[in-house]
């Protein structure tokens, strides 16, 4: 296992020279860091930056400019630029000011150190067609690109700066030859662009509105307009407020160079309906809400990193694919970040499980692209998803050894047509009295990572009321005593993660509370004994969104004469794993961790009756 939080405060050492350090804000009082984020607050310079809800409204998208974005499902985020080569966490590991963000920087690479690694940044293998290619093979629709990030390095031959990619080595405008092979291999493409800018010295300070916005807006201009189609904008605007930038004229602009182009809803804060900002929302580092008013996209990273990150570990093709039919399920899109290396190449054990993903898709795509959420809203057993009178069942739950193949949900209200399995294993549907029964072959439901079924109804299912499918409650924190072989410091006891009140069984938690073992612990243990005897139902664990690293465990229950038993061994936990028990009752659950690449971050460990 690699120490990540040793490894990184190593590479900040080496680039911190005593020499060239500064007073920074590290040595800001208290006071000055309760204050930092209001620092960047002002007023607009003018009256009609500020607008009405009608106004807001304008620029929201129809359902048609919608749909391309709704049945793509899943799509490709690129971080990438010149700091790679000092840190692997792009603009927030630069020391310094930082306009806009809610905290002052701490520590991280001194700003003039960070600033001129530009001058050496040369990926002499960047293809943007192979980029394109890769994409489409990962089974993505579009792509996110950072034109340019918080630390104000352009990514493109941006006017009126010299801190872009044309003063570089490498001497060619990537967001142009992006921009020409999306349009030719048919990917959607999304520049990002961050409105704060960390190196400009007028951005959210005292000569914004006369210097930064026009510096700003030239940029944003020449993004969308000189290169050809680009069908969205992904801001980041961090704590600021939407007037700060003229979002609501800049982007009223922008619908004319780009009719039809999509927005997240990161221009800034303050709207008169700040539920209906942008085209979508945007849950970052979590699988989003189960039931939301309005569609969104959930951003998540490939390591523990935005940017390259070669000591991180990489999730899965399977828990990638088990967070995209949850995020499909109940009503968004996965956009799922790859950090190039510095030779402008995606890395390829990274590109490896992406590949896995896309071969995935064009065997079971169906039941995942052009759908939309489905009439059962997610559960324990898994999520819905449909397309007109389709209905698609896909069962992520595991079933432990002792237990039946057999799963219940509420009957529906539309006559079942017909159905069949679109994976192996299939043996019965009933939809009879006040349930829908569902059955499979044991042995076929172990072999598939997601067993899916295919309902074909009576009726169109779109507008249907969406129908709740779970109930369950944890059991009760006083119900249980919780231990661990050991762990890896005082925060990370497993006492922490119960102390989180949103630990509970649903999509769309960011959870930040989490037991490790110590490193040298090589069969860690996580043990939840139970007060008196508990019929439970369901487990419900999962990793840190960052550090997907468990390969190999095992679930073991205890019986009344104090025995422990296995009844279930796996090789993924991920996001969100679930695992079906037969209701008997039990004295205790133990989590053994018997391999792991990284470092093990377990943040939520919880049983149902």
């Amino acid at each position: 296992m690699k120490l990540h939080y040793l490894i990184l405060a190593t590479t900040f050492l080496l680039f911190s020279c005593e020499n060239i350090k500064k007073e920074k804000s590290k040595n800001k009082t208290v006071s000055n860091i309760a204050n930092y984020k209001d620092q960047w607050f002002f007023e607009p310079k003018d009256s009609v930056m500020k607008v009405t809800l009608e106004q807001q409204l304008e620029l929201a998208p129809t359902e048609e400019e919608m749909k391309w974005f709704k049945d793509g499902k899943l799509g490709i985020f690129v971080h990438w630029g010149p700091a790679l080569s000092v840190t692997n966490v792009l603009s927030w590991g630069r020391d310094g000011d930082r306009p806009g963000a809610g905290k002052p920087a701490i520590d991280g690479i001194p700003d003039d150190i960070y600033d001129i690694q530009y001058k050496n940044f040369n990926p002499v293998n960047f293809d943007a067609n192979k980029w394109m290619q890769q994409i489409k093979d990962f089974g993505a629709n579009y792509l996110v690109f950072t034109a340019k990030h918080h630390d104000g390095f352009c990514l493109f031959d941006a006017p009126e700066t010299d801190y872009d990619i044309m003063n570089t080595p490498f001497k060619r405008d990537i967001a142009k030859e992006l921009a020409e092979a999306a349009q030719k291999h048919g990917v959607k493409l999304f520049w990002y662009y961050s409105q704060p800018d960390w190196k400009h010295p007028d951005n959210l300070r005292e000569k914004h509105y006369e210097n930064y916005m026009p510096y700003m807006n030239k940029q944003v201009e020449h993004l969308f307009t000189k290169y050809g189609r680009i069908d969205g904008v992904f801001w980041d605007g961090l704590s600021s407020k939407y007037w700060q930038w003229d979002t609501y004229h800049l982007f009223k602009k922008m619908k004319k160079w780009q009719p039809g182009i999509l927005s997240n809803p990161r221009g800034g804060f303050g709207w008169p309906d700040d539920s209906q900002r942008g085209s979508f929302d945007t849950p970052e580092q979590s699988l989003g809400p189960l039931n939301h008013h309005r569609y969104w996209e959930a951003c998540l990273t490939m390591t523990d990193k935005w940017l390259y990150s070669p000591e991180g570990p990489i999730k899965t093709a399977e828990g990638v694919l088990g967070m995209l039919i949850q995020v499909a399920g109940n009503g968004g899109n996965l956009l799922l970040n790859l950090g190039p290396n510095g030779k402008g190449e995606f890395v390829a054990e990274e590109a490896i499980e992406a590949k896995k993903v896309g071969d995935w898709l064009k065997k079971y795509g169906e039941t995942i692209y052009n759908t939309r959420r489905g009439i059962y809203i997610g559960g324990d057993w898994g999520a819905s998803t449909q397309n007109k009178n389709k209905l698609y069942l896909h069962f992520l739950e595991q079933v432990s050894d002792n237990t039946k193949n057999v799963f219940e949900l509420p009957k529906l209200p539309i006559k079942i047509l017909g159905y069949k399995g679109i994976t192996k294993g299939l043996e019965k549907v009933e939809n009879k009295k006040d349930k829908l029964i569902i059955s499979f072959d044991k042995n076929a439901f172990k072999n598939n990572l997601d067993n899916i079924v295919e309902l074909t109804l009576a009726e169109d299912l779109e507008g249907t009321e969406r129908i709740d499918t779970w109930h369950g409650t944890p059991i009760n924190n006083n119900s249980f005593k919780i231990s661990a072989t050991t762990s890896f410091s005082d925060k990370n006891k497993p006492e922490i993660i119960y102390k989180e009140e949103r630990n509970v069984f649903t999509e769309g938690v960011h959870l930040k509370s989490w037991w490790s073992p110590k490193e040298n612990d090589v069969s860690p243990e996580l043990i939840m004994e139970y007060l008196a005897p508990k019929n439970i139902k369901t487990l419900f664990i999962s990793e840190h969104m960052r550090t997907h690293s468990v390969k190999d465990f095992d679930i073991e229950t205890k019986d009344k004469n104090g025995k422990w038993s296995k009844i279930f061994n796996g090789t993924v936990i991920g996001e969100g794993l679930r695992i079906k028990l037969n209701g008997a009752a039990i004295y205790g659950v133990k989590l053994k961790i018997n391999k792991t690449t990284y470092f093990t971050e377990i943040t939520a460990f919880n049983a149902y009756e």
